[in-house]
């Protein structure tokens, strides 16, 4: 299972996506026995599968084949256990709604915030794969916000590269982008102040990019446009 079936494409894309995953060890597993209990069958590996709140739902005994084991965890996320309450639905489908509007108007941290309050809301949902599946966008989009900054302090433009990155900092706050964003806008800081220096490659110059390769390792592709500008 975990050499052939886990880290098949579609497998894990849905695991990583709808599933918290947690290994256990059949000889020692502690709470969860009480759910090994309720699987039929004697042959491992085990999956059972529960609710947020820990009501088991399911589970099979032995190897699952790539499409079996898919057809399961699909099955399992269709569970009435995992149905969630129609006024919980309806805040769902208005909050969708809402992040559909932000997105077309490009406000990204209400998109952002959007995102946070429907995964607040545990349980399976269509309204809530969409206003991930904005996130994603979003977030894909300030990925490629980073590189176009980046690209602008390798042409020598770093004032508008620290206006791009000051504005993705703000936005992606508490997000997978944050540590990143900060990174940059760090890093597009100190190429806009090496770019002031009398010489581009003096010794102030140079201490800056010795910075951004020291303190910015989250902002890869300014690092090494800094390890580049100390080579020259």
């Amino acid at each position: 299972m975990e050499s052939r079936v886990l880290p098949a494409p579609e497998i894990s894309a849905i695991l990583a996506a709808k599933f918290v995953c947690v290994k256990v060890d059949c000889d020692n597993p502690g709470p969860a026995g009480q759910m090994m209990s309720q699987v039929k069958g004697s042959t491992l590996p085990f999956y059972i599968y529960v609710t947020p709140d820990g009501k088991f739902i399911t589970g099979t005994s032995g190897f699952r084949a790539a499409d079996a084991f898919k057809a399961d965890l699909e099955g399992v996320l269709k569970n009435d256990l995992l149905r969630l309450p129609p006024e919980l639905e309806k805040k769902l489908a208005r909050i969708a709604e809402q992040a559909a509007k932000d997105f077309e108007a490009k406000k990204t941290a209400a998109v952002i915030k959007a995102a946070k309050d429907a995964e607040a809301i545990k349980g399976s949902s269509d309204s809530k794969d969409k206003v991930l599946g904005l996130l994603a966008q979003i977030l894909e989009g300030g990925r490629q916000k980073l590189k176009e900054a980046a690209d602008l302090c390798r042409d020598g433009k770093a004032d508008e590269a620290v206006a791009i990155t000051a504005a993705l900092a703000k936005d992606f706050k508490g997000t997978e982008l944050e540590k990143a964003t900060a990174a940059a806008n760090k890093a597009a800081d100190r190429f806009k102040s090496a770019a002031k220096e009398s010489e581009p490659n003096g010794k102030g110059a140079k201490r800056l990019f010795e910075l951004i390769v020291k303190e910015c390792k989250d902002a890869p592709a300014f690092v090494e446009l800094a390890e580049a500008r100390l080579k020259e």
